[in-house]
């Protein structure tokens, strides 16, 4: 049975939480999982979820407020942002002083305006590397989002089934680079393929398609035969990130975002079942819950326990409870209380708490 009620899902949780253990798998010191950015695959793919969800929802009831919806983002995403740049440029003047202020400044500034995918897209890395490298995928999904809303208003309202046509086609147009990247070029690192707007575009539209099938209660057989792979899906994420395909990132991308559709029809359409028992765990949400300030401070904490320990198992230790400290402060005292404030009185359903690439 197919469920077509926007209300939370308690197990969404646990798939944020999924995600970020694939991308902390990866930025561990010791790195057991090499191909771990499929983790960012399985938030874009939740986000484009939850956010059509939310947005298809409102304009069924009544209209959707574009203002409304750009003010709960920036309530979600900037109070925990710019906490972590400010602290990162501050490392960064004291213990790279062979760098410039605008070396400093400049990561910085594309990480506050969302154009760091477009810098690395383009080849011009930063100089500070990995500090606030991380920030490409937000980038991604903020630039997806200031275009998204006014197509759904477009569509939506006209007809659904034309919505969904219009999704399709974009689907088939970004699978189609990602297949041409991945098949007829094998290449060590292509900052197309792992940061591009466009070869990132695919989870966010296969999960924006699903939130409208769902609504809509279209192809239910379908539906109901893809909910049981739901945990295989789980259990192949982490086999996937494993592998070391840097070469061709852009199948990674196509594989993670079956399986996350795989998956999050299990959970949306089957909350009942064991795996949606196992996500909807307290742990699992507690994961899920400060995914968002989990991604933004453990690569900080990731140089701390590199500059101390190296690439070590105790290094990877260190890391986890600098994150976990981190994290859990940043949430408390950052993220949750300045969210409230600036989003205003304004309440929506559980869905409709902003989810991000890292905190979906």
């Amino acid at each position: 049975m197919l469920v077509r009620d926007p209300g939370h899902h308690p197990g969404l949780d646990g798939v944020r939480g999924v995600a970020i253990l694939l991308v902390l798998g990866q930025h561990a010191p010791t790195r057991p999982l090499i191909d771990g950015f499929v983790g960012v695959t399985v938030f874009f793919c939740l986000s484009g979820y939850l956010i059509t969800t939310l947005l298809v929802g409102e304009i069924g009831t009544g209209g959707l407020d574009v203002k409304a919806f750009y003010r709960r983002r920036i309530a979600r995403l900037c109070p925990a942002l710019v906490a972590v740049v400010l602290v990162t440029v501050v490392v960064l003047v004291v213990a790279r002083p062979d760098l410039g202020i605008g070396q400093d400044l400049a990561p910085a500034g594309a990480a506050l305006t969302y154009s760091t995918s477009l810098f690395d897209w383009a080849g011009h890395v930063f100089a500070t590397g990995d500090y606030l490298n991380y920030t490409w995928s937000l980038s991604v999904e903020e630039q997806f989002y200031l275009l998204w809303p006014f197509v759904l208003l477009w569509g939506y309202r006209r007809n659904p089934r034309l919505l969904a046509g219009i999704t399709v086609a974009l689907i088939t147009a970004t699978l189609t680079v990602n297949l041409y990247l991945g098949l007829t070029r094998s290449v060590r690192y292509d900052p197309h393929e792992y940061f591009g707007s466009d070869t990132n575009a695919l989870p966010i539209l296969v999960g924006s398609l699903l939130a409208i099938v769902l609504q809509q209660g279209w192809l239910p057989r379908t539906v109901r035969r893809l909910a049981p792979a739901a945990l295989l899906g789980v259990v192949l994420l982490p086999v996937l990130a494993h592998h070391d395909d840097r070469d061709r990132p852009s199948l990674v991308i196509i594989a993670g975002t079956v399986l996350t559709l795989v998956i999050l029809v299990g959970i949306v359409t089957r909350p009942g079942s064991a795996l949606g028992s196992v996500m909807a765990s307290g742990p699992m949400r507690w994961l899920g819950e400060r995914s968002y300030s989990i991604y933004l401070w453990n690569v900080l904490a990731r140089a701390a326990a590199l500059n101390l320990l190296g690439h070590t198992l105790a290094g990877d230790v260190v890391w986890v409870a600098m994150w976990v400290l981190l994290a859990e402060a940043s949430y408390r005292f950052v993220e949750r209380p300045l969210r409230a404030r600036l989003a205003g009185r304004r309440r929506v359903g559980r869905v409709g708490l902003e989810p991000t690439t890292q905190g979906l």
